[in-house]
């Protein structure tokens, strides 16, 4: 991701995420209580489903701050997420 994308999303976009409050803490912590595997791999998969949340916001909010950038300079074309 570009750094300054990065930046604005860490300085703005991640506490809205946190104020929304929509991460599924107590649905994925009961789903992985459900299964039979050990205390450290539920944290394991808990950290990993929780980076992959962080990620996936971190690209939705690139998408749209590039979709709202474009709107106000009338330059609409397609976008193509960046290639890591």
């Amino acid at each position: 991701m570009d750094p300054t994308i990065q930046r604005l999303f860490d300085t703005y976009g991640e506490s809205v995420l946190k104020e929304l409050n929509n991460f599924p803490h107590g649905e994925l912590v009961d789903l992985l209580n459900a299964l039979p595997i050990e205390e450290r791999r539920r944290i394991h998969i808990y950290d990993q489903v929780s980076h992959y949340y962080y990620q996936w916001s971190a690209a939705a909010f690139a998408a749209g701050l590039h979709l709202g950038l474009s709107f106000l300079n009338n330059d609409i074309r397609r976008f193509r997420p960046e290639k890591v």
